[in-house]
């Protein structure tokens, strides 16, 4: 079985749209709704899929560059783990955005993590990491999230501070820093890994700035599981997480229905982003030619 993970803050048509598309008897879907969200209908969402079991988890007011990202993650992670039972283990766990759509049937989505079973799935950015990438760890980041100039001032001079005081908070807790995109599909015994030393990541990542980009990378390269990676060359190819995301024509680019052939003709498995108001039409071609 597999195990959903959605992080949701609108775009919640599409949403329907892509619950109906991963429901089946082997997928159970777990959901974020950003806190800032008001009137969702928790209700209507519970009654779409017929196969899967569907679960909200508790939310949190999602702001850019926060911890609340990660918490975020965590949060879809560890309610899945203990939705877990004796008789009933997730093989995989996909942390996907409310605005993707799988581009493969879900018995060729089995069929291929079957395939590859034991490989963790994420990408990597290319080599060496940036001195930058590294400092969203290494100090202290007290202030985060919306950035007004009083904030940007008092963050500038605590990180100055804690550079003369030489601060240096990966070599405390001997930390090996990776990045790359936030959206993977990892193993069942690497979520549960991460689950079991939560509290020690929780306190490393609590204080970080933009961590959700580093975060479970960093904890791949300092666990057991570093060895297993689908694709080990850090190379910045969104194929290692099994995902088509067109960073080149856009932030990333929104699919539209010129790129049907493009998104049909890739290996991937699940392709970001797309947006009804954009371009309906792509959505519904994708969705009919998986089903």
């Amino acid at each position: 079985m597999h195990a959903i993970m959605i992080i949701a803050h609108d775009q919640f048509a599409l949403l329907e749209k892509m619950i109906t598309a991963l429901d089946d008897k082997r997928n159970d879907i777990f959901i974020h709704i950003d806190a800032k969200v008001k009137d969702f209908d928790f209700e209507r969402f519970k009654a779409i899929p017929k196969f899967s079991e569907i679960h909200f988890t508790q939310r949190v007011n999602v702001t850019w560059g926060d911890y609340s990202q990660v918490k975020a993650e965590m949060l879809l992670i560890d309610a899945a783990v203990k939705n877990e039972k004796e008789n009933k283990k997730y093989s995989y766990f996909h942390l996907i955005s409310g605005c993707d759509l799988p581009i493969k049937s879900n018995e060729e989505i089995h069929k291929f993590f079957e395939e590859h079973n034991g490989k963790e799935f994420l990408h990597f950015s290319s080599n060496p990491v940036s001195d930058s990438s590294v400092a969203r760890i290494k100090y202290y980041h007290f202030f985060r999230g919306k950035r007004t100039f009083a904030r940007k001032l008092i963050s500038y001079t605590i990180l100055q501070i804690e550079k003369f005081l030489g601060v240096n908070r990966l070599k405390k807790n001997n930390i090996q820093v990776q990045k790359g995109c936030n959206w993977f599909s990892i193993t069942g015994d690497f979520a549960r890994y991460i689950v079991e030393n939560m509290n020690r990541w929780e306190q490393i990542f609590k204080y970080s700035y933009c961590a959700d980009e580093v975060f479970v990378q960093t904890i791949l390269v300092n666990s057991p599981f570093k060895d297993h990676l689908y694709m080990p060359d850090c190379n910045d190819n969104h194929l290692a997480c099994a995902r088509l995301i067109d960073w080149e024509r856009g932030n990333p680019y929104v699919f539209r229905k010129e790129d049907f052939v493009l998104i049909k003709s890739s290996p991937a498995m699940f392709a970001r982003k797309f947006n009804l108001t954009v371009d309906g039409d792509i959505v519904d071609m994708v969705l009919h030619s998986i089903k």
